[in-house]
């Protein structure tokens, strides 16, 4: 077993585009009015003829076109491609939705992928931006793929437009594992959200209960991880493993005599890539994948950041793109829980417009647009905690966790270390899997107790009610929720099943001392390094 500082950043080779090599084209997610879509349907040219017209309201320039008379070509195709995707959305539009959910989910039929290709110009530009071969990839749109996504949005028959592309995603017997003693968010309040607490339960290790991971890359061999038989359910196992690795070993370190101890050992974990197994990376068709191999109360963790199709800037929440919100709510409406990432740009979520004006993060107002997915923020790990400097905060955000000093499974950059081990994941990244554990702990002893589920609104209102968590150092300023407490929550869920004679302790003074070869938790500094992972 060795132990390592997790880097922030991980280099990995990304192709959008298989098929045309080492030119990276734009790629862009259209959502057209049911009307405009009848009309692709008779016309196959018809979007193409909407991209040319959305071109005449710009300069050539803005395009990287240097002649009006050159035609981008464009190519169409739906943007769900996985047939299961498929099957799972279109059975969400037309279902009866579960549990307090006003609406069925959305169409996807509706929404299609195109690929503009504009004579080598725009091409050449978008490939040397989107490279993540380079040691700091640039984390904002290509100019001319952001004015086209401007342009299409004015144009009558389209609802929505976003780009596809990559970023860098957002960063039981405990005793005998030997870095138990310093997983600390695991403790009892206000330090953690004492896990221990919830596995003297019946189902409290989380056994009944499934959960997903997006995102690109893992080390399922991993020693702490194998015995855990996590199955990639679909996609490419292509980039940044060691944040992968480190997502699920919060989650699922198996309870044995290695390293530390995941949240639910008992929970049967799964992953889906964004690398999706057409050669192109697209997060709604993950999420919609992620939702058809699952059941009502089971659970999707969507580890990813996206960019904002208004300023083309990185680190928001995923749900900023309409495609991505759809799917979330074609999730949520089926029952499945779905937790994400703040994200790490620092930004005040409650203060963004989008392109039509709306303030879709503000809850306190008529803008409002909730996916029913739980949002989590990022606190430092001394109580009381702060908000994470580079923590994303407002209303939208239901609950925080660590984002600094987590120790978990880590790997090296090409995902073939199996021994090695991190006391220092950061982000919000680090702060959802701790979140992911609390709901499944507490979905496991419901399931185990009751033979019933909660929902995604339920257990939202369960993890960041107030009365039943640890406040942020500073409410008002740091907007970042509340840290579940599950001695409290399980209390107060199944106050008949609290076990008065439990042979596990919860303080961090009955643990285990700490392993002497592990680095003390470092407070991650606050660059531009440490902000892409979330």
């Amino acid at each position: 077993m060795r132990i390592s500082l997790l880097h922030a950043v991980v280099c990995g080779a990304i192709s959008l585009w298989a098929s045309v090599g080492a030119r990276d084209l734009p790629r862009i997610a259209l959502k057209l009015t049911p009307e405009a879509h009848e009309r692709q349907q008779n016309d196959p040219n018809y979007i193409a003829s909407l991209v040319q017209k959305a071109r005449a309201t710009y300069s050539v320039e803005a395009l990287g076109i240097k002649d009006r008379r050159d035609v981008p070509g464009v190519s169409v195709r739906p943007l769900i491609q996985s047939p299961t995707s498929v099957r799972f959305a279109r059975r969400a539009a037309r279902s009866v939705p579960v549990r307090r959910r006003a609406a069925a989910g959305p169409n996807f039929d509706l929404w299609y992928q195109i690929q503009v290709d504009t004579h080598g110009v725009s091409a050449r530009n978008s490939a040397e931006q989107n490279s993540t071969d380079a040691e700091s990839p640039l984390l904002i749109l290509p100019t001319e793929t952001l004015n086209l996504i401007h342009a299409l949005h004015r144009v009558e028959g389209i609802q929505s437009a976003h780009a596809l592309r990559p970023g860098p995603p957002p960063a039981v017997h405990y005793q005998d594992d030997p870095l138990s003693a310093n997983q600390s968010y695991l403790y009892a309040a206000p330090e953690g959200i004492n896990a221990p607490y919830g596995w003297q339960f019946p189902g409290g290790d989380g056994s009944g209960v499934k959960v997903v991971d997006i995102e690109r890359g893992w080390n399922f061999d991993h020693e702490d991880l194998a015995a855990a038989n996590i199955t990639l359910i679909s996609g490419r196992n292509k980039a940044y493993f060691d944040h992968g690795t480190a997502v699920l070993g919060e989650m699922f370190m198996v309870d044995n005599q290695l390293g530390g101890i995941g949240i639910i050992p008992g929970a049967k974990g799964y992953a889906v890539s964004q690398h999706r197994p057409d050669l192109t990376y697209n997060t709604a068709d993950a999420i919609l994948e992620a939702a058809a191999h699952l059941s009502a109360g089971d659970i999707i963790l969507i580890e990813a950041q996206e960019f904002d199709p208004k300023d083309g800037g990185y680190y928001w929440p995923v749900e900023i793109t309409d495609a991505n919100f759809d799917a979330i709510l074609s999730a949520t409406s089926q029952g499945i829980i779905v937790v994400q990432p703040a994200c790490n740009g620092a930004y005040d979520l409650d203060r963004y417009t989008n392109l039509a004006g709306k303030k879709i993060f503000n809850r306190n107002t008529p803008d409002f647009r909730d996916s029913g997915a739980i949002m989590v923020g990022g606190a430092s790990y001394q109580a009381p905690h702060g908000r994470w400097p580079s923590s994303n905060h407002g209303s939208r955000i239901d609950v925080y966790s660590w984002a600094e000093g987590v120790v978990t499974t880590a790997t090296n950059s090409s995902g073939t270390d199996n021994t090695l081990y991190t006391s220092s994941f950061p982000g919000t990244s680090a702060a959802s899997p701790v979140i992911v554990g609390a709901a499944g702990i507490i979905q496991g002893i419901s399931i185990a107790l009751r033979g019933t589920r909660y929902g995604p609104l339920e257990m939202r209102s369960i993890l960041s009610n107030p009365a039943y968590g640890t406040s942020s150092a500073n409410f008002v300023y740091d907007r970042i929720g509340t840290q579940p407490d599950l001695q409290l929550i399980l209390n107060a869920l199944f106050p008949d099943a609290h076990q008065t004679s439990s042979t596990l302790t919860t303080t961090s003074a009955s643990l285990p001392t700490a392993a002497s070869n592990l680095t003390p938790y470092p407070p991650v500094p606050t660059t531009e390094a440490s902000q892409s992972l979330i």
